[in-house]
């Protein structure tokens, strides 16, 4: 599953990716240059297990609380109805 969160001013780069595989393996947030000529990628995080408190930390980092929390909010629910599929 993949979402795009165009936040804009308040998000480093104005567009965060969040990924998860149907496999769970990993969780991988891409910041992105919302610059509509060269959408380059700015910065990776990549998780290989549900570490809620280590995602909230660098997403504090690089966008506002709100967003973290809206971000937080849709892994968490891909996350668990993946789970309830396995």
């Amino acid at each position: 599953m993949t979402k795009t969160f165009k936040i804009g001013e308040y998000a480093l780069g104005g567009t965060i990716r969040v990924s998860i595989p149907k496999t769970l393996t990993t969780i991988k947030i891409d910041i992105i240059d919302s610059n509509f000529k060269t959408k380059k990628l700015i910065n990776q995080y990549i998780y290989y297990s549900f570490d809620r408190i280590r995602m909230e930390r660098d997403l504090f980092q690089i966008t506002s609380g709100y967003w973290s929390d809206q971000i937080l909010a849709w892994i968490n629910k891909s996350w668990q109805s993946q789970l309830a599929k396995i």
